[in-house]
């Protein structure tokens, strides 16, 4: 019976896991669905979020599940700023400007902190890491894994509602749908971009901030989470952020029971099999439908 509860915990920690993919995949989706880009600074906010967190524990001793919403202010106004300063004056260019862009941007903010903070690792500790939740004698769950998918799962819902029952939610859908009718409509191209790239970088910057707790903080931390995040946007349906959220909870399980099974230098692995194959059989997605 040991395979049986070794594998329930796996699952349980993968979905754990599998919340805070969801929440950092969600902001990517909610860029592309409304800008038709790829953000590959996304994993760099959330760095930055991480390392916002930490300068405010160390100076405040303000815990992340309580300094998580400065974070994400902190982050909407970077992701804001970052659109109306970089990516607007460049809209309408080639893919492929967007791209570099992106990725001197995030090699800039890497090596900024780097620079600022050095390339030692960090943690911080907080009572609750010592703490975990039995259920029944042979599996457990940590608390601050715990703490952290429930806010995780809330923030997620949140984006969802906004996109959702939200007038921007509606502007921004009929962006995704109808760039070019959107503005007959009324509806303020520019801004709405503006305000969802803030939203997707907020969002990364929140799930930094609740990963703190629970893993190590080092300059280049984002770059995994950045290649975990796009593939997750795939699996899910390009630009859909429900299917990002479920594609998420996903991936976290595949790779728990992976790391079980065959060890964790295979998780990777099996995440870029699982993209490859849904780029191959179903380009759009297991979540998503085929775009004209």
């Amino acid at each position: 019976m040991n395979w049986f509860y070794s594998t329930i915990q796996a699952i349980l920690n993968g979905l754990l896991t599998g919340a805070l993919y969801g929440l950092i995949a969600m902001g990517m989706a909610l860029i592309f669905g409304v800008m038709r880009i790829v953000n590959f600074a996304h994993g760099a906010f959330l760095m930055l979020g991480m390392y916002a967190s930490y300068v405010l524990f160390q100076s405040t001793g303000i815990s992340p599940y309580y300094g998580f919403p400065l974070v994400g202010a902190v982050l909407f106004v970077i992701g804001y700023a970052t659109y109306m300063g970089l990516l607007r004056p460049i809209r309408g260019q080639v893919d492929f400007m967007v791209i570099l862009l992106t990725m001197g941007l995030a090699l800039i903010i890497t090596d900024g902190v780097q620079l600022i903070f050095g390339a030692d690792y960090h943690q911080i500790s907080i009572p609750l890491l010592s703490k975990n939740i039995r259920l029944g004698s042979q599996i457990s769950i940590n608390a601050p894994w715990l703490v952290s998918f429930a806010l995780a799962a809330v923030l997620a819902l949140a984006l969802y509602f906004v996109v959702t029952h939200t007038m921007f939610g509606r502007a921004a859908r009929a962006i995704a749908q109808n760039r070019y009718a959107a503005p007959l409509m009324g509806i303020n191209v520019n801004q709405v971009q503006a305000i969802s790239f803030g939203i997707g970088s907020a969002a990364a910057g929140v799930a930094g901030a609740l990963l703190l707790p629970v893993f190590y903080l080092f300059p280049d931390v984002g770059n995994q989470f950045k290649l975990k995040s796009f593939v997750m946007v795939v699996l899910g349906g390009m630009g859909s952020i429900q299917g990002a959220a479920i594609a998420g909870l996903v991936l976290g399980v595949v790779e728990s029971l992976t790391s079980l099974y065959w060890g964790n230098e295979w998780a990777l692995a099996v995440d870029f099999v699982i993209f490859i194959l849904v780029l191959s059989l179903k380009p759009s997605g297991i979540f998503g439908s085929q775009r004209a």
